[in-house]
Formats: C-alpha cells, sequence, structure tokens
C-alpha cells in the first residue's frame, strides 16, 4: 500500500494543503492509522477523487502536476474556454477537486 501526504498531493493538484484537505474530507478518504502524522491512501485518491480505474494506478506519476485550464491552454494553444468546453465534452479527463476547483491531466502525446 502507498501512501502519501497532503503536501505532496497539494503539490500535484497545484493547490493550497487546506484546498487539498476539503477534497479529501468531501471525498472521505480517511488517514492511515500505521502513520504518526496524516497520510492518505493513494489508490483512494486516485479512485475517489481523481476518477481513474484501478489498472492505470501503476502508470501514473504523483510528481506529475495536474493543470489549471489556463496552464494547459498554453500548452495546447488553445483558449482556457476551449479547454473547459473539451473537460465538460470528455476529450479531456477533468478532476473536481471542490465546487470551483477543476484540474486537467495532460493528454498523452500520439505517436505519428
Amino acid at each position: 500500500m502507498t501512501y502519501t501526504t497532503i503536501s505532496k498531493i497539494a503539490r500535484r493538484w497545484r493547490v493550497d494543503r487546506a484546498t487539498a484537505r476539503i477534497a479529501l474530507a468531501d471525498a472521505e478518504i480517511p488517514t492511515s492509522d500505521f502513520h504518526t502524522s496524516p497520510r492518505y491512501h493513494v489508490g483512494e485518491i486516485l479512485r475517489k477523487i481523481e476518477n481513474l480505474p484501478d489498472d492505470l494506478h501503476h502508470e501514473i506519476d504523483l510528481e506529475t502536476p495536474l493543470l489549471r485550464a489556463d496552464e494547459l491552454a498554453d500548452h495546447l494553444g488553445v483558449t482556457p474556454q476551449t479547454v473547459r468546453n473539451y473537460g465538460q465534452a470528455g476529450r479531456l479527463h477533468v478532476v473536481k477537486l471542490t465546487k470551483h476547483t477543476l484540474r486537467y491531466m495532460l493528454p498523452p502525446m500520439r505517436k505519428c
């Protein structure tokens, strides 16, 4: 079992620790009983908050940050509204952290 700290979660989601704690509490992800400082089960975070299937958990690099709409728009060369539209249409993977906090996963590069 892999566990992570609130600081690492906040860094991945590019939010402050308070927002990360709210997202974890809303998803009802408990802290580990095995550690003295609060740690959270990575599998539960990926499943409940990031909505990733179990078979992809081993492929996810937790050091890779999720992006805001404006950051992903710069990377893709489109507007932030286009990124939000793609997210609503299911063309991009959207992670809803709180009511007003969305993050996007960088789409995999296609091979020609």
